[in-house]
């Protein structure tokens, strides 16, 4: 599933797609959303019944990447050729009491969203129509004193900075916090022993 359909597309556009453009903008469909899923690190767009593998290490907990989490669902996990039993969910891990072992465990799986929100569809057309606006291997180009500056024909396929701004709610913080305390004396603000 994409974020944005064609008629989502030529809504916005306000005319009907051509045939000669479909797979243009097909294909910048799954750009974009390839692109927005990638700098937000997770999916977006639904995806079900997918398997997903994880390591366990002998622990008593998997962990689900960050990127699969989207309201996610897991409602099978196999290991060395069997259905395991006996394993809650909380959403982002997987815990067993006995163990999950040493071999790896693929979990059947749907993650994204069901209904994908109307912000990111807007977000990807706008994308999409901005991408169908530049002819390819120009970067900029300018009416008075008629000015053309060429780039790589790849170049102008990337999020623009004000998408980038927009996805900021949706963006996974790949940064933690930290407290550091050091070992001593307390000391007051202007650093002297409490």
């Amino acid at each position: 599933m994409l974020l944005a359909n064609s008629d989502d597309v030529a809504t916005r556009m306000g005319r009907p797609v051509l045939t000669e453009e479909q797979p243009r903008i097909n294909a910048f469909l799954r750009d974009v959303t390839g692109l927005i899923e990638d700098y937000c690190g997770r999916d977006m767009a639904r995806r079900t019944d997918q398997p997903i593998t994880l390591y366990p290490e002998g622990r008593c907990v998997l962990q689900v990447s960050p990127r699969h989490q989207t309201f996610l669902t897991v409602t099978r996990a196999h290991q060395s050729g069997q259905e395991v039993t006996g394993w809650t969910f909380n959403g982002r891990e997987l815990t067993r009491e006995n163990g999950w072992g040493e071999s790896a465990v693929t979990l059947t799986a749907s993650w994204g969203y069901e209904v994908v929100p109307d912000s990111l569809t807007a977000l990807a057309c706008s994308e999409v129509i901005r991408w169908l606006a530049l002819t390819p291997g120009v970067g900029r180009e300018r009416v008075g004193e008629v000015e053309v500056e060429f780039s790589a024909p790849s170049s102008a396929q990337t999020l623009s900075p004000a998408t980038r701004t927009s996805l900021t709610p949706y963006r996974r913080s790949r940064l933690g916090s930290l407290t550091l305390r050091r070992e001593g004396p307390s000391l007051s603000v202007r650093g002297w022993p409490t």
